[in-house]
């Protein structure tokens, strides 16, 4: 039942259709004291209160589901509004919602409506379904209860937890949302604070088994050795050294974090003389299986290519030595200061028995992640040689043969071996005929690679 709860400030949107009442997430954050950038209005006319929305902030309207007559505006500022018919009247619309804390509705004017239950479980930060069948109607709400659990500290209570717990079973092999919504829910809690909990408790709510199964696959996998936790919970706690050390960590960087060692179970191989696991190539194939599952949750191609190159050289350290690190940051200069970061979190994460004097080599990180800084902060050495004169003194057609040159004559000049053009072009000479006469090696040699 429907009845009055009292009265709440409203926001000042850009508009307010006549008759419309704002209903969901906005209203319940905002008795929470968070600020709403996503507001759901159920309106007498949608299309006309989107157009008015749309003319009012300077964004622009489009429909999500014209024959149900649901439109969205996307604002100049990232606000979203959405607008669905007032059809059925409150008390039937906020019957059909997910959960108490969203069974609520605010008027213009600030008068506070919701079900019977709603503001007292809202003040309990209880999540508690209306229904099973309500959290079946949309299969992403068993998942938007979790991801309000780690944003909001609504606990599920212990029916709506079995409830999530099934439909996440469920889901495996049937029902399931639209990956960019999925996706959506899953990132909001990476950026959290709490992030690593949060993915703790997918696990526990069965929810990685559905959406992040060769994620949830490292549960159980031990590893001894130089980890004193298996797989998935080391990740888990890298994830948490991450985002305490960087809390400005990006986003790429913590999906990073949270796969890096996602081909582990895959790759595992007990070494006998040692007495603990090894995990050869992990880093290679948790490059490719990131993808896999980065490209099913319809990440953007840039984030994905970034993930992929930070989990293929996480274990490739940075040298001590200055002459080896300014070559190992200038090789990796576009991951940086990333790729440290994800470093220094995995290490810290390590503290099995072989994981000795991990201390030191953190700090001995931090120095490197400060040589980064300045490294990038300072200008690249001005060409000695471009791609036409390289290809001159070599007698070469254009390839990628001819910006490896380039590249190896850039690390030169920034070693400090190579100060002007005749020992440029001398060099080149010299690096051209290594490459010809030697059978590469497949393995980047540039830098030291530790299990």
């Amino acid at each position: 039942m429907t009845r009055a709860l009292g009265h709440l400030r409203p926001p000042r949107p850009p508009c307010w259709p006549a008759g419309s009442w704002l209903v969901g997430g906005a209203v319940r954050d905002l008795l929470l004291e968070m600020r709403p950038t996503d507001f759901d209005f159920i309106t007498p006319d949608p299309r006309g209160a989107a157009m008015e929305c749309a003319r009012a902030s300077g964004g622009s309207a489009f429909p999500l589901d014209e024959e149900r007559g649901h439109w969205r505006v996307v604002a100049d500022d990232g606000a979203s509004y959405d607008f669905a018919p007032l059809a059925a009247g409150l008390t039937a619309d906020l019957q059909r919602r997910d959960y108490t804390a969203n069974a609520l509705a605010l008027n213009l004017h600030g008068a506070l409506f919701g079900l019977d239950g709603a503001l007292t479980d809202l003040r309990g930060r209880i999540l508690r379904a209306l229904s099973r069948e309500n959290l079946e109607a949309d299969p992403l709400r068993p998942l938007r209860g979790w991801r309000l659990w780690v944003t909001h500290g609504l606990r599920p209570e212990p029916r709506t937890r079995r409830w999530i717990v099934e439909l996440a079973r469920s889901q495996r092999f049937g029902r399931q949302p639209a990956a960019e919504r999925v996706r959506e829910e899953l990132e909001r809690v990476l950026r959290h604070p709490r992030a690593a909990w949060g993915f703790a408790k997918l696990h526990e709510l069965e929810l990685a088994q559905t959406y992040l199964r060769e994620w949830a696959a490292g549960a159980g996998v031990a590893q001894l050795g130089y980890h004193h936790l298996d797989v998935l919970g080391h990740e888990l706690e890298a994830l948490w050294q991450l985002s305490w050390r960087f809390p400005q960590a990006s986003l790429a960087l913590r999906w990073a974090a949270l796969l890096h060692d996602m081909a582990k179970p895959l790759v595992r191989q007990w070494d006998e003389a040692r007495g603990y696991y090894r995990f050869f190539d992990h880093d290679e194939d948790g490059a490719a299986l990131a993808g896999v599952v980065l490209r099913r949750l319809r990440c953007g191609s840039a984030c994905v290519r970034r993930v992929q190159a930070l989990v293929r050289h996480h274990m490739r350290l940075p040298p001590e030595s200055p002459r080896g690190l300014r070559r190992w940051l200038l090789r990796y200069r576009e991951l940086l200061p990333d790729l440290i970061e994800l470093q220094i979190a995995d290490r810290a994460a390590s503290r099995g028995p072989l994981a000795r004097g991990g201390s030191e080599r953190i700090r001995t990180l931090y120095a490197a992640h400060e040589a980064a800084r300045d490294f990038m902060g300072a200008p690249r050495p001005r060409p000695l040689l471009n791609g036409s004169e390289v290809m001159r003194v070599l007698g070469l057609e254009p390839g990628p043969l001819v910006g490896r040159a380039l590249r190896a004559l850039e690390e030169a000049q920034v070693l400090g071996d190579v100060k002007d053009r005749e020992a440029a072009e001398a060099f080149v000479r010299w690096w051209y005929e290594t490459k010809t006469t030697a059978v590469e090696h497949t393995r980047d040699p540039g830098g030291h690679r530790s299990e």
